[in-house]
């Protein structure tokens, strides 16, 4: 990929701007639909005649299917969205209990050497080391008030420069407030539950995340050996439970570790990682807000009426469009017309044409 020069930290925030960005498009494309469709409904009386017009209709459209299946479309995705969100509800209890049960006291001198861990990455000195009987992995849970946990197995299974660049790598994402970022992407993901596209941006933001916080944690002890043989000590201790750093499997692991040693990805200047990165996101957005910019003539409304007098409905069109037409003098034939979404330009042609070919067969009846 064309990223792959980048630095984690740049490919992170490409990702998550693409996954804002994909729920931001698809706001935007609702909130269209919403005031793009401003319905014209008369009461509907015995439908007398209908425009020919009508009978091109694509019964087999996309959009016909979705409009004709909508309830138990909405159906699908509400009982999707309430599973994955008493997922997430279950999850989040389940960080509160580890967080707040299950605490040893934190031994002086470790408070002391992470108190000083975290002057030296720039951490809020607020941040609280707690260390926890039932977590597995080292994890920060919280916002306003965060907090490290950190397993005792770790604290009694390796040395203290092992513990110190752990503390480090979670130290960085508290720095870079992931657990807040976390929540935004828990949220979208519970929402398009159903895109796999989302939900391999997410996985992509996952990996990057701990990849920019590896290299945080390796630039501040400045030992990248010694953070490459922790990570394969952790992953030997948790061989059989999941690990909170992402440590899923040997093809992630094998790749932490030899990216540590890659200089030539990591000689690439992130500064203009960052304004490659911010222009891609940029033009994204520009691509997306002409896509939906619309002229006003470009508005769509739906048109549901039965036996009404065309000049009456051409009177409802321009109140909805902001229009200003007018139909022969004649034209108060009836019409009858179920139309879904249809451009004010269309409309207003469908109707002088209808109008027009109504007053010229006029004279052939006499």
């Amino acid at each position: 990929m064309f990223t792959k020069h980048f630095s984690a930290n740049t490919r992170y925030l490409i990702a998550l701007g693409s996954l804002i960005l994909s729920a931001l498009i698809s706001a935007i494309t609702f909130y269209n639909y919403q005031q793009a469709s401003a319905e014209i409904i008369m009461r509907p009386v015995q439908p007398v005649a209908a425009i020919p017009f009508l009978a091109e209709k694509n019964l087999f459209s996309l959009v016909n299917f979705i409009n004709e299946h909508i309830n138990s479309l909405v159906i699908i995705w509400l009982c999707g969205f309430l599973v994955y969100s008493l997922k997430t509800l279950l999850d989040y209890r389940y960080c509160q209990l580890i967080k707040n049960q299950h605490i040893t006291s934190t031994p002086e001198q470790w408070q002391s050497l992470f108190a000083t861990l975290a002057a030296k990455v720039g951490v809020n000195p607020n941040i609280e080391l707690r260390i926890s009987t039932m977590a597995i992995t080292p994890c920060v849970i919280g916002y306003f008030k965060p907090v490290i946990l950190l397993p005792i197995s770790v604290l009694m299974g390796m040395n203290q420069q092992q513990i110190e660049v752990i503390l480090l790598h979670e130290l960085a994402h508290a720095r870079r407030q992931d657990y807040a970022i976390g929540l935004v992407q828990t949220i979208i993901k519970t929402l398009f539950f159903f895109n796999p596209f989302l939900h391999w941006i997410s996985h992509k933001i996952d990996k990057e995340r701990e990849h920019a916080c590896d290299d945080i944690a390796v630039a501040i002890s400045k030992d990248p050996l010694l953070f490459a043989n922790t990570l394969k000590e952790f992953a030997n201790m948790n061989i059989n439970q999941r690990s909170a750093m992402n440590i899923t499997g040997n093809k992630l692991l094998l790749t932490r570790i030899t990216r540590l040693f890659n200089k030539k990805q990591r000689a690439t200047k992130s500064r203009y990682s960052l304004v490659a990165s911010l222009l891609i996101i940029f033009s994204s957005v520009v691509i997306t807000v002409c896509a939906h910019a619309k002229p006003e003539n470009e508005k769509t409304i739906s048109l549901n009426v039965a036996e009404v007098a065309a000049q009456d409905v051409m009177r409802e069109v321009n109140k909805k469009c902001g229009s200003n037409e007018t139909l022969v003098a004649n034209a108060n034939e009836k019409v009858t017309l179920v139309l879904e979404d249809i451009s004010c330009k269309q409309a207003i042609q469908l109707l002088k044409d209808f109008s027009e070919g109504t007053a010229g067969a006029e004279p052939a009846k006499q």
